[in-house]
């Protein structure tokens, strides 16, 4: 797996653990994936995970983003989770409205929706990307 740092890995790895993620539910892993890529982030979400549901749709819409990574990596997991259209391609070859530090994040998630997180890889054997 590839994260933005080993700080995202950790939050990630800890969501998983503290909400009984299971690593075949690859929806709300990518969605879980977005949202702990940055501290500030996970901090507005983290307490709104549901274990039987994930996470609800008002806690997005009540999310007020700092910035527009933020705004991208919330919008595209609402977008994995709750199966909408909030960012379409032409919004991710847009720099301004998909700054490249959301676009490779979600790149990422995207690749794990499409392949899953089960890739015999474990915490320490992460890859971290600029």
């Amino acid at each position: 797996m590839v994260f933005k740092n080993k700080k995202h890995a950790e939050r990630f790895f800890t969501a998983c653990a503290e909400n009984c993620i299971s690593m075949d539910d690859k929806t709300f892993l990518a969605a879980v994936y977005l949202l702990t890529c940055r501290r500030k982030l996970w901090d507005e979400f983290k307490d709104k995970v549901l274990i039987e549901t994930g996470i609800p749709d008002s806690a997005f819409h009540k999310f007020i983003p700092r910035n527009a990574v933020e705004e991208a990596l919330a919008t595209a997991a609402f977008d994995i989770f709750h199966i909408s259209d909030c960012i379409c391609l032409t919004d991710l070859g847009d720099r301004d409205e998909v700054p490249d530090e959301a676009f490779l994040a979600i790149c990422h998630a995207i690749g794990y929706l499409r392949f899953g997180f089960n890739d015999g890889l474990t915490e320490p054997y992460t890859l971290e990307y600029a």
